[in-house]
């Protein structure tokens, strides 16, 4: 029989359990890979304009790479969205066609109900180590809340997808660190993704979900990460963002991964700074399952994203 690759690229309208809309691509080459929630979806197209067909991209000789996002908001209202791109994780700047000489660390736009919208994206890749690389593309959705209706206060965000791109060298990832081991309990909730909290006592039922928090400036918040659950999964990266910045982890590194037992979610309690100016300010965290597998061969292995929903930070 022949080989059948399973590929769950997974998504996330935000939820307060962590959970996600999937989809399953089932052969031996996935025709056309499309990331889906439940009210967004996305596509890459080439610099010729032909559909990206693989989840591993091979890059050409050149200084840059040159796709297209295709976003559809399938969502029932009229949306704003910001992109962001994440080489290896860590949040890095890109050029667009409405200033092709200045590159950007964030892409805002306007999204009606239904349409489509195509955004051309350059990525200089000069500065690329050979090996293997993690191209992770995160759409926002509806970042900039009310400002005085808390009942008004949207936690769902929007959609993520992760592409693997080669540019020279080996079929394997070059990593500066080891996962963690140690730093976290097992979780007693049966999380599957990701939830942020200040629930830090080990139970094994959902605490209150908190849509803010108030905080001084420059005051420390901590927050309970529960993260992990996948099927036959055994280590996860998880990244936090504070609107449109990520949030180093208390060891100073940009994310967090960590090993853990097939199947079990762990509990991690960290500290992070509120900011020093007034305002209110959004944090969202993204898990990843196998971060570092390649997106070659899967052999019936899901790869999977989830994201947290959104925690306000209300700094007086």
């Amino acid at each position: 029989m022949r080989k059948v690759i399973k590929l769950i690229l997974c998504v996330l309208l935000g939820s307060s359990i962590g959970l996600a809309f999937n989809l399953t691509v089932s052969s031996f080459m996935p025709k056309e890979p499309t990331t889906f929630t439940e009210s967004y979806g996305m596509k890459l197209t080439d610099a010729r304009g032909e559909k990206v067909s693989r989840f591993f991209l091979e890059l050409d000789h050149g200084n840059e790479m040159n796709y297209t996002i295709h976003f559809t908001n399938e969502s029932r209202q009229d949306e704003n969205f910001s992109l962001y791109l994440f080489m290896d994780y860590i949040k890095i700047p890109f050029y667009v066609d409405s200033d092709p000489h200045t590159s950007v660390n964030e892409y805002k736009f306007s999204a009606a109900k239904g349409a489509s919208v195509s955004i051309p994206v350059r990525i200089p890749t000069d500065s690329l180590s050979p090996d293997l690389h993690a191209l992770a593309i995160s759409i926002v959705a509806n970042r900039n809340n009310p400002w005085d209706r808390q009942d008004k206060i949207k936690d769902y965000f929007g959609i993520v997808g992760r592409y693997t791109i080669k540019k020279s060298g080996k079929n394997e990832f070059t990593k500066t660190d080891i996962p963690d081991r140690s730093s976290y309990a097992f979780s007693n909730s049966p999380v599957r993704g990701i939830m942020l909290n200040q629930q830090f006592e080990n139970e094994d039922k959902f605490g209150t979900l908190p849509k803010v928090i108030q905080a001084k400036p420059n005051e420390k918040i901590k927050l309970a990460i529960r993260a992990g659950g996948f099927e036959k999964a055994t280590d996860y990266l998880v990244w936090l963002m504070m609107d449109d910045q990520q949030l180093p982890f208390p060891d100073g590194k940009p994310y967090w991964w960590f090993e853990t037992l097939p199947e079990k979610a762990v509990l991690r309690e960290i500290e992070i700074n509120a900011p020093d100016k007034p305002g209110r300010y959004e944090v969202y965290g993204y898990v990843l399952n196998s971060p570092w597998d390649t997106m070659t061969e899967f052999s019936g292995q899901d790869i999977g994203s989830r994201s947290s929903h959104k925690i306000t930070i209300q700094v007086d």
